[in-house]
């Protein structure tokens, strides 16, 4: 059985996979003018993120590792670029944000969580 917060951590990375697809479409259709480079990233990133945790793999415990820090990142070169626009209210109130991708990462590498996905998959006996 899968544990309700690696449950959440799935649902929020399909929620990003979700967005990313959007943009991805949004981008091929014409609508927007941007590149696609970085939304297809995000996109195949949560996907495997989405595809790994629920069944408990070790690689997927370490790609979801590595789109919270790539989120923290985006997070936080986001927060600079809108002080420096002027807008240090929304930058500060975005940087907030990151102590979830932060509580994210802590929780994954907790010792146990670390075993849970050590453990080899279950049978379907």
């Amino acid at each position: 059985m899968v544990p309700w917060p690696v449950a959440l951590l799935t649902l929020f990375y399909g929620v990003i996979a979700a967005l990313s697809a959007a943009m991805v479409t949004r981008i091929l259709t014409g609508v927007s003018h941007q590149s696609v480079w970085w939304p297809i990233a995000w996109l195949a990133l949560s996907a495997g993120a989405v595809c790994g945790l629920p069944l408990l793999t070790s690689w997927g415990r370490r790609l979801a590792i590595a789109v919270s820090s790539l989120l923290i990142l985006a997070t936080l070169a986001a927060a600079g670029v809108l002080v420096a626009a002027g807008r240090p209210g929304i930058g500060l109130l975005v940087t907030f944000s990151t102590g979830c991708h932060y509580l994210m990462i802590r929780y994954l590498q907790r010792p146990s969580v670390t075993t849970l996905f050590r453990q080899p998959a279950i049978s379907g006996e």
